[in-house]
């Protein structure tokens, strides 16, 4: 189930909201209809999944309760790497036993794995929740609040990846008007990005990259619009079920984390990666770049500690070479541009945005491709010199030209004109009419998953 189903949108999503509405000020009954949507969304994914994530949630608990009472290094990193088994078991078996193959000239066969959804984020709280409660940030835990956590539909699928402490204030939040107000306009938001940007920038992204992995040869510039329309999509797509979360969240008495901030307007890569994904930044941040020293160790264990952390990066988003080579393009540009004094405050020149969207569109041709083969093909393709331009990418351009132009920050551009009557009015009148055609599209489309979904 996704945000952006019929099913969800209409058939629960608008009767669970003013249900919990309507018991706002009941903290119990909150939590209770709050445990049972969480149960019914991972339901409608399998029974298998919600065993699965259940026993994981009693595990987490099981070792929240031990380090609440004892503390031991030992322990503590046995606890992680048990935590972690499921999803590096889920995620990478098939990526191990298809290169020992490949290696070895051996054919061993990849079990099937029951997949639980959102299993990399719900992971991912599991270790922020034991390692705050082993670093005594947290010191009094409960079975259920943890299960609620863990399983919390509006972050479970593709984050942003919230706290604890972050969760269990919500809890006890009171919901108002303007919360209500705010959170139906967030949604509204983040369905208008996924299902009128995202999902129709997809067809001219799946046209080139499918292309040129079935092995079709296409123009130079075609290519670089098929990257530039993926660039956008991941975005809209991405940010878009963000908006949908937050604005879930806001609902429901939840103040959750940005996960966004006009991440395309970054004058280099540091700043970009501070605009990008914002909860998985900072989860690295301080649950492994920090705990190794951070930058603030040698200069060789300051690199050491970036490698780690992007190359977790890159495996966490997925079991693919290119994953690992996305990452590394990361580290090395982020590492040149700590200690390369060209590159050190590249961020205050205009050619700082060139320069930073440059590398960004190169590696998220990485991050799309199906293997490495097809990324060089792909790359080198958008440096050569086949002249001419397919008619698919040019029935595209409007759906490219307005994608880029939204990407700008225009609540600030328009923050003077904030509080004139007539913009606003002329504002909610467009705005409703965008929703309503939101809704229809996604009525009548065919179902398109959300691309972090997948990671």
């Amino acid at each position: 189930m996704t945000f952006t189903s019929t099913v969800f949108l209409i058939g629960i999503f608008p009767w669970f909201i003013i249900i919990f509405y309507l018991s706002r000020k009941n903290y119990e009954s909150r939590k209770t209809l709050l445990f049972f949507i969480n149960i019914l969304f991972y339901i409608w994914s399998g029974i298998g999944a919600f065993i699965i994530t259940s026993i994981i949630c009693l595990i987490t608990y099981f070792f929240c309760k031990i380090n609440l009472n004892y503390k031991s290094k030992v322990l503590f990193i046995f606890e992680v790497i048990v935590v972690l088994l499921p999803l590096l078991t889920i995620k990478y078996t098939y990526f191990i036993v298809d290169n020992i193959n490949k290696i070895t000239g051996f054919d061993f066969e990849t079990p099937a794995f029951i997949v639980p959804v959102g299993i990399s984020f719900f992971t991912f709280q599991a270790i922020s929740l034991i390692s705050d409660v082993y670093s005594d940030k947290i010191s009094i835990i409960y079975l259920y609040d943890v299960y609620l956590y863990l399983t919390f539909f509006a972050t479970i699928t593709s984050g942003p990846i919230i706290r604890f402490d972050c969760f269990e204030k919500g809890l006890k939040n009171n919901i108002s008007l303007e919360s209500y107000n705010y959170g139906i306009q967030r949604v509204s938001y983040g369905l208008c990005k996924k299902v009128l940007i995202a999902d129709k920038l997809g067809g001219l992204v799946d046209y080139y990259f499918d292309g040129v992995s079935g092995g079709i040869s296409y123009s130079t510039l075609g290519l670089w619009l098929g990257s530039f329309a993926y660039t956008l999509q991941l975005y809209y797509d991405f940010s878009g079920y963000s908006d949908m979360a937050i604005g879930i969240g806001r609902l429901l008495g939840f103040d959750l984390p940005e996960n966004f901030n006009a991440p395309y307007i970054a004058g280099s890569i540091s700043e970009f990666w501070r605009r990008w994904h914002i909860s998985l930044s900072r989860w690295f941040r301080d649950y492994v770049y920090i705990p190794l020293g951070g930058n603030r160790v040698s200069t060789a264990k300051h690199i050491r500690n970036l490698l780690i952390v992007w190359i977790m990066t890159g495996v966490w988003h997925g079991s693919n070479w290119t994953f690992v080579i996305w990452g590394l393009g990361y580290f090395v540009i982020l590492l040149l541009e700590k200690y390369c004094p060209i590159l050190k405050n590249i961020d205050s020149h205009w050619y700082g945005h060139i320069y930073a969207l440059f590398f960004i569109n190169i590696l998220w041709v990485l991050f799309r491709s199906s293997n490495m083969k097809t990324a060089i093909i792909y790359i080198k393709g958008m440096f050569g010199f086949n002249i001419g331009i397919e008619k698919k990418a040019l029935n595209y351009i409007p759906y490219l030209v307005i994608s880029i132009l939204l990407c700008l920050p225009w609540s600030r551009i328009l923050i003077k004109y904030k509080e004139k009557t007539v913009l606003k009015i002329i504002k909610n009148i467009i705005w409703f009419i965008i929703v309503v055609l939101a809704i229809c599209a996604v009525i009548n489309a065919s179902y398109a998953p959300y691309i972090y979904g997948g990671f």
